[in-house]
């Protein structure tokens, strides 16, 4: 008489919660082959749901059954046998055709001369069971994710809270994702830097089977982090964009200017040329319109003098030009005049931080009627957001183009929230660059008579006028600078 195999199988899905560990179902199966009188000749233990067929101790009891070394099988259900209708098919046609004779549960008996529909029902009651087990979860990560609370681990400084089940801030490690996210938007790291910060600060790879931990991050997993909505309050759950419940760590902005510096490092410049002290789109050709470059002519004497002398020329990438070459000193003086023309009158910088003065008194006011305006944006977005759901609960528009919308609605409005979080802080800040901008031009005449070549382009009207121009465009926002850029006005 042939024996039985003795199949246990457990997962770690939420379907197999109620059911015996695999110690157990062991132990009760032993016991259950001794009463009955079976005799086990091979044991079989799964670590592994059922949900879907590729199971490798399944198919390799299945497989030395039809090869005649075993007659039945000893389990502790019929769904341990297979919760998908492949593996279900499988097993009933086996019993059908005699190739495996007898199931043995501890409930009851399955013989291959007993009717098929009972084993079908019990088996089409399992794989239903797992598909709506299946289909609630999804659904009630989905609410949870609707409800702003992210439905899945912990992001690198946050930790999960087992009693309220949110995710808290680590304290320790909160500030080294921030100060990374700083590091980054500087535009002078790589994700290998960040990398070496995190591991440096303690920040490493966690353990695995098969593998100790303790490494240092690879670049993809920098990249997910930096490019990570989590960390200033949105997260991303099944393509779609959610406002989290959970604290940020960092502003929009921050999160931008690493966007930024990311697509920057993408498309890397290629490496200049030196000398460019005056070159890099500050100077173009009268004549053409051309970039002007510079160049070093090296001469060497008979008697061992080596000259070095410095040339800037257009570079002619538009077709023929009749302008020559120019000398380095000459253009130097020719800009320290241009620096010293522009600069401003005595007294002007004097009047000029007055007028600011009398602004930021003012502020208060413009700010809160800035901040009343960015509500009713925000208060548009919702209403956009919520049309926007309807044209999708009715089908007018395509997922893909819905998430796409819906994601862009929900960065504006971010941007919207902190943009009011920063007039509710300081409702002054635009005053700060302006002030800057008034210091800088009280130094351009002392500037123009030095000899900080560096100090000359970056001091140069091109980008002096560009801040002007930017602290001129805050007027916009309803502050009170018409004095002021008349005052500008007056010597640009």
């Amino acid at each position: 008489m042939k024996g039985y195999f003795l199949y246990a199988r457990k997962s770690t899905d939420v379907e197999d919660k109620q059911v015996l560990s695999i110690e157990s179902q062991l132990s009760e199966l032993r016991s259950l082959a001794k009463r009955e009188n079976l005799e086990i000749v091979a044991e079989f233990v799964e670590k592994q749901s059922a949900k879907t067929p590729g199971r490798p101790h399944f198919n390799e009891m299945l497989t030395r059954i039809q090869r005649g070394e075993a007659q039945g099988i000893v389990c502790w259900k019929l769904d341990r046998l297979g919760r998908n209708p492949v593996d279900n098919g499988q097993v009933s046609w086996l019993l059908q055709e005699g190739t495996i004779q007898h199931i043995q549960t501890p409930e009851r008996s399955y013989y291959s001369k007993d009717s098929v529909l009972l084993m079908a029902v019990e088996f089409g009651m399992a794989t239903q069971y797992s598909r709506d087990l299946a289909y609630n979860t999804r659904r009630g990560l989905r609410e949870k994710a609707r409800r702003g609370e992210y439905p899945g681990p912990a992001r690198i400084g946050y930790i999960n809270n087992p009693r309220t089940k949110r995710h808290d801030v680590d304290r320790r490690k909160a500030p080294l994702v921030v100060r990374a996210f700083e590091i980054y938007a500087e535009g002078q790291s790589r994700f290998e830097d960040i990398a070496t910060f995190f591991y440096e600060k303690g920040i490493r790879t966690g353990s695995r089977s098969g593998s100790g931990g303790g490494r240092r991050w690879s670049k993809n997993r920098v990249k997910r982090v930096l490019t990570d909505t989590f960390y200033y309050g949105d997260f991303e759950y099944a393509g779609e964009i959610h406002k989290g419940t959970h604290s940020p760590i960092l502003s929009k902005q921050l999160f931008d200017r690493v966007q930024t510096a990311l697509l920057k490092r993408g498309h890397p410049q290629k490496a200049k040329k030196d000398p460019q002290a005056l070159c890099g789109g500050l100077l173009r050709c009268g004549e053409c319109g051309c970039s002007i470059t510079g160049e070093v002519i090296i001469k060497r004497q008979k008697n061992g003098n080596v000259h070095r002398y410095l040339y800037y020329r257009c570079t002619k990438k538009r077709g023929p030009c009749s302008q020559g070459a120019i000398r380095g000193e000459a253009l130097e003086t020719q800009l320290s005049a241009l620096l010293t023309r522009h600069a401003p009158p005595q007294g002007w910088a004097e009047q000029m931080l007055a007028l600011a003065d009398k602004d930021e008194q003012e502020a208060g006011k413009v700010a809160e009627r800035a901040i009343r305006e960015l509500r009713a944006a925000i208060a548009d977005i919702d209403e956009k957001t919520g049309r926007l759901t309807d044209l999708y609960v009715e089908q007018d528009i395509k997922r893909e183009e819905y998430l796409e919308r819906k994601r862009t609605l929900m960065s504006e409005r971010r941007s919207a929230e902190e943009q009011i979080g920063r007039l509710e802080r300081d409702a002054t800040a635009w005053l700060q660059p302006l002030r800057e901008w008034i210091r800088d031009a009280q130094m351009l005449d002392e500037i123009a008579k030095g000899d900080d070549i560096p100090s000359k382009k970056s001091s140069a009207p091109t980008s002096h006028f560009k801040r002007a121009k930017r602290a001129a465009r805050l007027k916009t926002n309803g502050l009170r600078l018409a004095k002021s850029i008349g005052k500008i006005q007056t010597w640009i």
